[in-house]
């Protein structure tokens, strides 16, 4: 979630400099109107219109919106102003803070709502807890693997390779041609190859909750994610996942991919527009999959919204009137076309710009995408991963060593 698209996305937001002052209680105004706040994960630029719309069709709400400037900075302010005992009527449930935030009972039980129709009940499962669903996630982001076609066809390769030991060989050759073959941020996140690996195994195993399992004690990273690390790790012992990508930035990635010295790296549709303007002739494709399984593509739900528990009956009812905006025709095309991303409503179909729809339309609206989350404290589980792999991608530890690790990790929280 962290995601490499969200993230991408809060680089347009006010410098992280900038403090976010919390919002005084809202309530009702002398005009009559309900005022109820809203602290957002997103962006000013991804909300649109969204906000004037909203108030425009309910004359009687006023919202007063905030922005989070990064992933780690709004999970901490929000935790700060749901623990002072002001929360925002309004919030995301975040990769990074859903197990927290509804363990705590701060956001209110949306069971059973009428405005969360339309909305497929796998997309739910990350904001659930206890038969209970805390937040509604209305799009959902994705990406896959974006290619140099002038450096694939010197290679031999008309199209990508849909196996990771093709994949492998594929970059053995660019590599032996003088050009870097593949690079990937994985100082910040998980390996998205490393992802793209464990989707596939999961869809070759016909899982419908993939890593569910583990977070419910049933099984463990050495059992379930073994073939995809070991297949990964064999990428590292043949070059195609380099010690180069240690260390660099998405956007330093990104900008050798433009230049032409890098074949392939994994994007979405963030970076469609940087890559019109440079002219750089590339296609997209799924991310190479574990032996015998069928390419998946890295990506799910985005964040999900939710509604304060504290906040009172009146700004409740407010809030339930906005996330029922927010999944409705209006107001999901408004998310979706300003926010870049797919509707995952039945209310309202996204046309993805046509460099990234197989991506849609043959894997995210099939459920064939992935990233990897955790069941309870994601972000010691996000900096023990991103170490181990570094450590791995290094030669310092073996695969067994890695999943240990993070099974290791898991039972101490």
């Amino acid at each position: 979630m962290s995601f490499k698209m969200q993230s991408r996305w809060l680089g347009a937001i006010v410098a992280a400099t900038t403090m976010i002052v919390p919002l005084a209680a809202c309530g009702s105004s002398s005009s009559g109107q309900t005022e109820i706040s809203f602290y957002s994960y997103f962006g000013k630029s991804q909300l649109g219109s969204l906000i004037t719309d909203f108030e425009k069709k309910n004359p009687d709400i006023k919202v007063d919106v905030s922005y989070g400037q990064s992933p780690s900075q709004y999970v901490q302010t929000l935790q700060t102003r749901l623990a002072g005992g002001k929360p925002p009527t309004i919030f995301n449930l975040t990769m990074d803070n859903r197990t927290d935030v509804m363990s705590s009972g701060a956001a209110l039980d949306l069971s059973g709502k009428s405005f969360l129709k339309g909305i497929s009940a796998s997309n739910y499962k990350l904001f659930q807890q206890d038969g209970k669903t805390y937040g509604m996630p209305v799009t959902a982001w994705f990406s896959g693997m974006f290619y140099n076609k002038k450096i694939l066809a010197a290679a031999g390769y008309k199209t990508f390779p849909t196996n990771w030991d093709d994949f492998i060989a594929m970059c053995k050759k660019i590599n032996a041609q003088g050009k870097t073959a593949y690079l990937e941020d994985f100082n910040s996140q998980p390996s998205p190859s490393l992802a793209g690996l464990i989707g596939s195994w999961y869809g070759k195993e016909k899982s419908s909750a993939p890593d569910f399992d583990i977070w419910d004690g049933k099984a463990t990273f050495a059992t379930n994610w073994k073939t995809a690390v070991d297949e990964w790790n064999k990428g590292i012992e043949d070059g195609a996942i380099p010690q180069k990508s240690i260390g660099i930035s998405g956007d330093q990635i990104k900008n050798e991919f433009v230049s032409g010295s890098l074949a392939v790296y994994r994007s979405g549709p963030w970076d469609l527009s940087d890559l019109s303007q440079a002219g750089i002739d590339y296609g997209v494709a799924p991310m190479p999959a574990v032996k015998g399984a069928t390419p998946w593509i890295t990506g799910g739900p985005d964040q999900g919204f939710a509604i304060a528990a504290k906040a009172s009956t009146a700004q409740q009812k407010a809030g339930e009137k906005f996330l029922a905006f927010l999944n409705s025709e209006q107001g999901l095309k408004d998310f979706s076309t300003a926010a870049g991303t797919v509707s995952i409503s039945s209310k309202y179909t996204s046309t993805p710009n046509a460099k990234v729809a197989d991506l849609v339309n043959n894997y995210l609206d099939k459920d064939e995408a992935y990233w990897i989350n955790w069941g309870k404290s994601p972000t010691a589980m996000s900096t023990t991963m991103i170490s181990e792999q570094q450590q791995l991608v290094q030669g310092k530890i073996t695969t067994a060593q890695f999943l240990k690790a993070l099974d290791d990790k898991w039972s101490t929280l």
